[in-house]
């Protein structure tokens, strides 16, 4: 076989590899902060403004008062993050004040669109108003070379500019709002397959928990049996002991696959289970992802036995976890009946959407079956259209099936 030529080669791996090599920058200019883009927006304005405003200002006797107006208003845009209301208050003065001809009102921009970026739009109009009015009472006044035209121009400004601030505002805030979303439901999947992972891993045990059950039974009794038939002291003594090491594995494989069971349930193994006590926790947590929570407690509250206890912990917990996967941030009232002879838990928010029962998944079926444990009852349904509630109903005396 003939060899390629040697310069073939080096073409084709120049044109393989120039496209994926670019020029290296540096962290500041990949990923800058809002300091350094605050410095760069600074020195950007300033070459728009000083040296325009020193030149027209050249042609009077009021360059030193033109140079520092222009320099402040400028300077001040650095503080624009955390003082808006001020920086725009210092630039709306400088604005009026500034005795010259100058492109200043850049700096009026820049602090109407970040006010429109960082607060409502109400506020940002009430904001670009108040400039608005200062530049027609200036009107009024007789400030020099202001014209009508000037001041049209001037309120269309401060409109475009808080305009694209809000605008740019609410696209980030829905942006944020869509991130939060997309890491809730994250983290629901992630309890989702942890949760089919410890599932899985219980009925794996259960099998073999049948099986191995099943063989170490019939050697306690084969062993047995041969220690009462044999006439041998030593045989009876060693089939006493495989006796006994039988029944020591048996109980040892019913504590491991009850440890698994608790596991399953979501709690560490030999963790102290959750109850009614710590629902202010539970429902802080659910609170720091956006829903809003109001809990009523009806009747006189008194001791539960632990599983009813635990069992109304986890209706509610499953709840408030399928607020937040179908209904985000909408609000939602948790109620704690204690009636004469159950306990009454509801759970209804008010989201938008109606959601069919089957959208919670496995969710429903594992309250209705922790309710049905205790000879209790648990409904579930849209709330006339709009919102969902759970209902459910759990005897005080009730004792697991």
């Amino acid at each position: 076989m003939a060899h390629q030529d040697a310069r073939d080669l080096g073409r084709r791996a120049s044109r393989g590899y120039a496209p994926r090599v670019s020029p290296a920058r540096p962290s500041w200019l990949r990923k800058p902060s809002a300091r350094t883009v605050d410095v760069l927006v600074v020195l950007l304005v300033a070459l728009l403004v000083v040296p325009v405003t020193v030149a027209e200002a050249s042609k009077t006797d009021e360059v030193l008062a033109a140079t520092l107006l222009s320099v402040a208003g400028v300077l001040a845009l650095l503080f624009r993050r955390s003082r808006p209301f001020v920086v725009l208050a210092v630039v709306t003065a400088t604005n009026v004040l500034i005795p010259v001809e100058s492109p200043i009102w850049i700096t009026m921009m820049v602090a109407l669109y970040t006010i429109g970026t960082r607060h409502s739009g109400e506020t940002t109009i009430a904001a670009a108003g108040a400039v608005t009015a200062t530049g027609f009472v200036y009107r009024l006044a007789g400030g020099p070379g202001f014209g009508a035209a000037d001041l049209v121009a001037f309120a269309l400004i401060c409109a475009v500019s808080a305009g694209l601030g809000v605008y740019v505002g609410s696209r980030r805030a829905r942006m944020d709002r869509l991130r939060e979303r997309a890491e809730l439901l994250d983290r629901e999947r992630e309890l989702l397959a942890q949760r089919a992972v410890a599932e899985e891993r219980v009925r794996i045990a259960q099998e073999l928990h049948g099986v191995v059950a099943h063989n170490v039974s019939l050697i306690v009794v084969q062993a047995q049996a041969l220690g009462a038939t044999a006439g041998d002291d030593r045989v009876r003594e060693a089939t006493d002991g495989i006796a006994d090491l039988g029944r020591e594995a048996m109980a040892e494989m019913h504590r491991t696959l009850k440890l698994l069971r608790a596991g399953a349930d979501g709690d560490p193994a030999l963790a102290p289970q959750p109850g009614l006590g710590e629902l202010d926790g539970l429902l802080e947590r659910a609170r720091g992802a956006g829903v809003g929570i109001d809990l009523t407690v009806e009747g006189e509250p008194r001791p539960l036995s632990q599983s009813v206890d635990l069992s109304a912990y986890r209706i509610v917990q499953e709840a408030l976890t399928n607020v937040v996967k179908h209904a985000g941030r909408a609000h939602t009232t948790v109620t704690l009946g204690y009636r004469p002879d159950a306990l009454e838990l509801t759970i209804a928010d008010t989201g938008d959407a109606p959601r069919r029962e089957g959208a919670a998944g496995h969710g429903l079926v594992g309250m209705r079956e922790r309710a049905a444990l205790f000879g209790g009852t648990l409904s579930a349904g849209p709330r006339d259209g709009h919102g969902f509630e759970v209902r459910a109903s759990l005897p005080y005396d009730g004792e697991p099936a």
